[in-house]
């Protein structure tokens, strides 16, 4: 009998959601069940504010009308442990970051994304792109 090697799929989930505000909250929820279930829940509350802020991004810079959608993945390496958020819209375009104002509401989103993540970045897919942004675990002393 010859062996066979299993692959593990390192997706923890994956989904689509409308390009609404809705799909924010709902976006969040799923980051964290998924999270949860694995056993990764350290990763949590970087992971559902990093989800939030690149949604938040496809609704209100590519379409926010429901036509078009969010794509949403998590994805976990073992050595070393990581978890990587990649959110993939229909536009081609980077995302760009901006100096917001000290009063604005708007424009700090991919800070945040910058200052959580081990490190982001993007890339073309499709005829779009997916921003990725990995969280990776402190060494234990």
């Amino acid at each position: 009998m010859a062996g066979t090697t299993v692959g593990i799929d390192p997706r923890l989930i994956a989904f689509v959601l409308p390009s609404v505000p809705e799909s924010v909250p709902m976006a969040r929820f799923h980051v964290r069940a998924a999270l949860s279930l694995h056993e990764l829940d350290h990763y949590a509350n970087d992971a559902a504010a990093i989800t939030s802020e690149l949604v938040t991004n496809v609704v209100q810079h590519v379409c926010g009308d429901g036509t078009e959608t969010v794509g949403v993945i998590l994805e976990r390496t073992r050595n070393p442990e990581a978890v990587t958020v990649v959110v993939s819209d229909s536009s081609p375009d980077g995302p760009a970051m901006h100096e917001a104002s000290a009063d604005s509401e708007r424009g700090r989103g991919l800070r945040i994304v910058e200052a959580l993540s081990a490190h982001w970045g993007w890339h073309p897919e499709g005829n779009g792109k997916a921003i990725f942004a990995t969280l990776a675990r402190e060494p234990e002393a």
